[in-house]
């Protein structure tokens, strides 16, 4: 990611576009009374971006001014965060010992961390409308945990142990779906009840047994099967009449017919022997 020094600090440049103050604890109360003064409600907290401090107790002071937060560590004591109410944006390390009531953020609508018992409240966050989580688990072996979240327009899940998607037929908003290192996942059925879905990426999901059933899926604009084992034939793709990008990196054709491919603006995997066509042959 990229900085920017506005009004001599640092700013942080996310992809979305939206930019966060990057605390210094060399000019902590420059930073502080920057933020009270209105000047801007997102921040970032990052040892390697100039905090050397061992606690984050300052956030007190602005508890009730930021609406963003940005914490990578696992390092620090992180009750505090349940204190700041406003947040919209949350972005934290689970440090393996606090508790993080999501409850306490009405407002809260995108939320990136790690899934644990000390994560509490999930269900209560029918605001998010962007959601990720490494290490997602449920008793369920799916996502019915996460139907109430009904808002949501982006899931991205990396190294989580289910089994199916049930659940995500709930999601009727839900635009773009990310998964990754997901070796349990064993049907993707449930997407067929997604009218809104326009972009899906799987990756190390090596047993699901029906990815043909994505040719139900007639919303997909963009395709990623990365690292996904064998499909026995692309035949699908041919009802996706809105598909514009595809991708099956790694992700090995047991009939190779590429004719399915025809006409989609970008596809891209590696040539392998016995494919009927090459990556060149759908360069533009």
């Amino acid at each position: 990611m990229t900085t920017d020094i506005i009004d001599g600090f640092k700013f942080q440049n996310d992809l979305d576009g939206s930019k966060k103050l990057i605390i210094e604890s060399s000019r902590l109360d420059d930073c502080i009374k920057y933020i009270l003064d209105g000047n801007t409600k997102s921040i970032t907290i990052n040892c390697f971006q100039g905090y050397s401090l061992d606690n984050i107790e300052f956030l007190k002071e602005i508890s009730e001014v930021i609406d963003g937060l940005h914490l990578p560590e696992t390092k620090f004591d992180i009750k505090i965060i349940n204190s700041l109410h406003n947040l919209k944006f949350l972005g934290f390390a689970d440090n393996k010992k606090d508790t993080i009531n999501l409850s306490n953020f009405p407002k809260i609508e995108i939320l990136a961390t790690n899934y644990s018992n000390r994560l509490i409240g999930l269900e209560t966050c029918t605001t998010l409308n962007n959601l990720t989580l490494t290490g997602f688990n449920s008793k369920y072996d799916n996502l019915s945990e996460l139907s109430q979240l009904i808002y949501l327009k982006e899931l991205n899940l990396f190294k989580t142990g289910i089994k199916d998607l049930k659940g995500i037929e709930a999601l009727l908003k839900l635009e773009k779906l990310e998964i990754f290192d997901a070796n349990k996942l064993k049907t993707i059925a449930s997407l067929t009840s997604l009218f809104s879905i326009k972009e899906l990426r799987l990756q190390k999901c090596k047993n699901i047994d029906d990815l043909h059933l994505l040719g139900e899926v007639r919303s997909l604009k963009k395709l990623i099967i990365t690292e996904c084992g064998e499909i026995e034939s692309l035949d699908f793709v041919e009802k996706l009449e809105n598909l514009d990008f595809l991708s099956f990196w790694d992700t090995t054709i047991l009939d190779g017919n590429l004719n399915f491919c025809k006409g989609i603006n970008f596809v891209g995997f590696k040539d392998k022997k016995g494919y009927s066509h090459k990556v060149s042959d759908f360069r533009k």
